[in-house]
């Protein structure tokens, strides 16, 4: 009996290493829709590992699945939310421009954030 696998572990990506759920989480920009498939190959792992890895984040709360068919879902992640420091009010930050992706102020109390 040899030591060497018969056939790819769906677990492992070529070079024998696995990437964590954060690591799909990090590749994935705030309200961009994506499949299994394209992350899968962002990521260079098999899409079964994407489905397992994207299944482990939506029940953790950090992305939601949307179904576009009976057979087909998207995968989204939501924005950060924040808290202000000086009032403690909750906000998202909402990307709607490349360069002015940094929310600087508070939008409750006005306070400057870093």
């Amino acid at each position: 009996m040899t030591s060497e696998r018969e056939s790819p572990n769906d677990d492992e990506t070529p070079d024998g290493t696995a990437p964590s759920a954060t690591d799909v989480c990090d590749e994935m920009e705030p309200f961009e829709p994506y499949t299994s498939g394209e992350l899968a190959a962002i990521l260079d792992i098999p899409k079964r590992l994407a489905r397992t890895l994207l299944k482990r984040l939506t029940d953790d709360g950090r992305i939601r699945r949307k179904e576009l068919e009976s057979d087909r879902a998207v995968w989204i992640r939501e924005p950060p939310t924040h808290a202000c420091p000086d009032c403690g009010r909750e906000f998202e930050i909402r990307y709607s421009h490349p360069i002015f992706q940094a929310v600087q102020f508070c939008p409750g109390c006005g306070t400057r954030l870093e």
